[in-house]
């Protein structure tokens, strides 16, 4: 079978590889979609502070069920979590469920960017596998994971109080926070971005304004549309000089959330002098567990949030690497790979 590795920095490799056999208490999934990440942009250039394993927006079929499994059936539609925490240690009963020590070590095996892939005892057990209801499409479906990773920062973030946001990045998961917070209510939405023809698709999909962060004076306009500072300031990109720029323009009072994967050894200066008397609060939030992925699930089997609109490129597991590359050069908004 086909599976999607890192090869040499910047290199994608479409290799042939056993297909696994899932033992006791695993799970075999066939592969029909997958959503190419930031994250997984960052994996093949080297510069990722996560592992080298590719594809973690994946759905597909059970084509096979190992011994002791219960009620799962073959053949049935799902979302596999490729992470799940153990619930038990002080980080999980403190709701820092995503800095578990078991988090990160149990993952889709050879990937979750691969014709079949096994999905571990340890995320089974944990309700790590969730069935698609028939009237969900797996191209929908493959937004689950990024959803819930959105629904984590906003809640942690405390976006339902705010009336202003200011969003740096206007790509997929800038845009999915932008139709997440649509959900919950009135508020004055911006989206700030390097990107003109990334920006156009945020404007174009519901944002109230939108700016070019390479121009200063866009940007002033911006905020005085927005009213001076915004409340609630999320940076979607790991970009250092996006953090920089959003610690400066947040209202007093207001939150800055961190939420865009920085690169590897990436640094950025804090003026803890305006950090302290503007009484900014600064929240990272990484990843998502069940409860948030359950939560995505239900918002886009109701149609309560819509994605199908930034699908704007697919692809063949057989050429990942062409996905990559036009995900990478920001010549889509979301790129998908069919299987």
């Amino acid at each position: 079978m086909k599976a999607v590795l890192v090869g040499e920095p910047g290199e994608v490799k479409v290799e042939e590889v056993t297909r696994p056999e899932p033992a006791e208490g695993e799970v075999l999934v066939r592969l029909r979609c997958c959503g190419v990440c930031g994250t997984d942009l960052e994996k093949v250039h080297g510069q990722g502070i996560t592992s080298k394993v590719l594809g973690h927006e994946e759905v597909g079929e059970i084509a096979e069920i190992g011994g002791g499994v219960t009620g799962l059936s073959l053949g049935q539609r799902v979302y596999a979590h490729h992470h799940v925490p153990c619930g038990a240690c002080d980080l999980c009963r403190r709701g820092e469920q995503t800095l578990c020590p078991e988090y990160s070590k149990h993952n889709l095996v050879p990937c979750g960017l691969a014709e079949y892939f096994i999905v571990p005892k340890y995320n089974v057990d944990r309700g790590a596998i969730l069935a698609l209801p028939d009237g969900l499409s797996f191209e929908e479906a493959s937004f689950i994971e990024p959803m819930a990773c959105c629904i984590r920062g906003l809640e942690r973030a405390g976006a339902r109080s705010a009336r202003t946001v200011l969003i740096y990045g206007a790509g997929p998961v800038g845009l999915l926070h932008l139709r997440l917070l649509r959900s919950y209510g009135d508020k004055k939405v911006v989206i700030s971005d390097v990107s003109a023809h990334r920006l156009g698709l945020a404007a174009k999909l519901g944002a109230d304004d939108v700016f070019n962060a390479s121009d200063p004076a866009e940007g002033q306009r911006a905020l005085v549309a927005l009213g001076g500072g915004p409340d609630l300031v999320i940076l979607a990109t790991g970009s250092a000089a996006a953090f920089d720029d959003a610690m400066r323009t947040v209202a007093k009072g207001g939150t800055v959330l961190l939420f865009g994967a920085p690169k590897k050894d990436a640094k950025a200066t804090i003026d803890i002098a305006h950090l302290f008397l503007n009484g900014t609060k600064l929240v990272t939030s990484y990843a998502a567990t069940e409860v948030e992925t359950r939560m995505a699930l239900d918002l886009l089997a109701g149609s309560r949030v819509t994605v199908s609109d930034m699908i704007t490129h697919r692809f063949p597991l057989s050429k990942s690497a062409e996905a990559f590359a036009v995900a990478d050069k920001q010549q889509c908004m979301k790129a998908l790979i069919i299987n």
